[in-house]
């Protein structure tokens, strides 16, 4: 197939999403930056006609807020932006923009953890009502079923539930077929768009790209001469290398962008494909046939239920059954998997928009590098002088704090500080002191120790021992009575 063919298959997709995507738009807020008489820019907003995009759990006034971020677009105005683009060019107005990058940080970082927190207990509180609503739902249903004895109260309630459930399956069919026509639609703009992406801007301009690369290297290696004595020779081919490589890096980039482009768009094309697959809603002339099968399917177990009451087997797996595998089964239907694949297109959209910024940043630093290897490299000082002068100013400025420190003033401030802290430290040595002391059985602590009987018995006896012998010769020798 040719590009021409494929262009005009693009053409046809798109008139046809049109067509079908026109009554699934919302109004929308769209940022635009513009310049005005004067040649100044200035942001105004726009209200548009815009696609309508799913975005996950739409249940509660917490989520409802917070999806309605989603219908801002554009160049919306953002104060982080605004504090990046700051130049200050005095100290006092870089300490100023690092105090506001913080405190910007620290806002949004709390922000977004409290909505977290009100969007996560709201959830868990959805879904607590939506279980005890089952729950009553049922036990109502068991009870009246129970009671109904007579063919007249079952008919009604048979006929009853019949109507309810036709109405709302016929409306959610009608909502069903038309998503589906539009995911459709979707998905054939894509694929077209997919085709002439590859065929006009991807293979052609890889293997260009390709192509320079192995000229860029083919000319320098045609260039450099091998020449180690001539210095002006080597510093020719030096500066070749760096521009050969420089070329190589560029062009490298070139081809990392056009495989970022196109793995994003196969990833979203592959989960469309997901998503117009799970979307179809079948024919509206099976749905009664499908409807009875499972009415009768379900008549049938709450009739088998109810037949032993006293049964506690059955009733356990019948209460398994409700709460376990319906659930399970219900999460990997067809409407619980779109809504998974929905979420998962905004998820590739959020990725792709942080990759391209990503990539403009990268963008940006090799552009300023363009020409930088042209220029003259500044001429460092020399080290020993550099050491020398940090040395002396090192030493000047702790004279200088040596010497604040020593006066009148300073000494009563850090004296005021540094009571309470001392005082408080040896209160904690203390405590610590006495509870190391008794724990390790130590006589460390007021000069005294928890000892037992038999270390005072024996202690006794060596004071005993030795005051007898000192005291036996001076008996002797005074020609005394026994004094010990």
């Amino acid at each position: 197939m040719g590009l021409q063919r494929k262009q005009n298959n693009l053409r046809k997709a798109q008139a046809r999403f049109d067509k079908v995507s026109r009554r699934s738009k919302q109004f929308q807020i769209d940022f635009r930056r513009e310049q005005n008489s004067r040649g100044n820019y200035h942001t105004r907003a726009y209200i548009v006609r815009g696609e309508k995009q799913f975005h996950g759990n739409n249940r509660g006034l917490i989520h409802k807020a917070f999806n309605a971020k989603y219908r801002i677009k554009g160049d919306v105005p953002s104060v982080t932006r605004a504090i990046n683009t700051w130049k200050p060019k005095s100290k006092k107005g870089k300490v100023f923009k690092g105090a506001a990058k913080v405190t910007n940080f620290a806002v949004h970082d709390v922000t977004q953890t409290a909505v977290d927190t009100a969007l996560a207990a709201e959830t868990v509180g959805i879904k607590g009502a939506d279980v005890a609503q089952r729950e009553v739902r049922n036990k109502l249903k068991q009870k009246y079923t129970r009671e109904a004895v007579d063919d007249y109260h079952r008919g009604i309630f048979f006929v009853g539930r019949t109507a309810v459930d036709a109405v709302k399956g016929t409306h959610c069919h009608l909502k069903q077929k038309k998503q589906q026509k539009l995911e459709k639609a979707k998905y054939k703009l894509q694929t077209a768009e997919y085709k002439v992406f590859k065929a006009d801007s991807y293979k052609p301009k890889l293997s260009a790209s390709k192509a320079d690369i192995k000229s860029a290297k083919a000319l320098y290696k045609s260039r450099k001469v091998r020449d180690r004595g001539n210095p002006y020779r080597r510093a020719m081919n030096k500066r070749r290398k760096q521009a050969y490589l420089q070329s190589k890096r560029e062009l490298k980039f070139e081809q990392k962008q056009l495989k970022t482009d196109r793995k994003f768009k196969k990833k979203e094309l592959r989960n469309q494909r997901k998503i117009k697959r799970d979307a179809s809603a079948g024919l509206l002339v099976l749905k009664p046939v499908s409807y009875s099968a499972k009415r009768m399917r379900a008549s049938a177990w709450q009739k088998a239920v109810n037949e032993d009451q006293d049964n506690d087997f059955v009733h356990a797996v019948d209460s398994a059954k409700r709460r376990i595998a319906e659930p399970a089964i219900e999460k990997v239907k067809k409407p619980q998997r779109l809504q998974r694949e929905q979420k998962k297109r905004d998820r590739l959209k959020d990725s792709e928009s942080k990759s391209k910024n990503r990539l403009n940043r990268q963008e940006n630093r090799l552009n300023n590098k363009h020409d930088k290897y042209k220029q003259k490299k500044k001429k460092r000082r020399p080290k020993n002088k550099q050491t020398k002068k940090s040395v002396s100013d090192a030493i000047r400025t702790a004279f200088k704090f040596v010497k604040n420190v020593y006066e009148k003033e300073v000494k009563k401030f850090f004296a005021t500080l540094a009571v309470p802290v001392i005082i408080i430290l040896l209160v904690f040595a203390f405590i610590i002191m006495i509870f190391s002391s008794i724990a390790s059985s130590s006589g460390f602590t007021l000069g005294t120790y928890a000892a037992q009987d038999y270390d005072l018995s024996e202690a006794e006896k060596y004071y005993t021992s030795l005051m007898t012998g000192v005291l036996r010769p001076i008996s002797s020798k005074l020609n005394l009575k026994k004094m010990w």
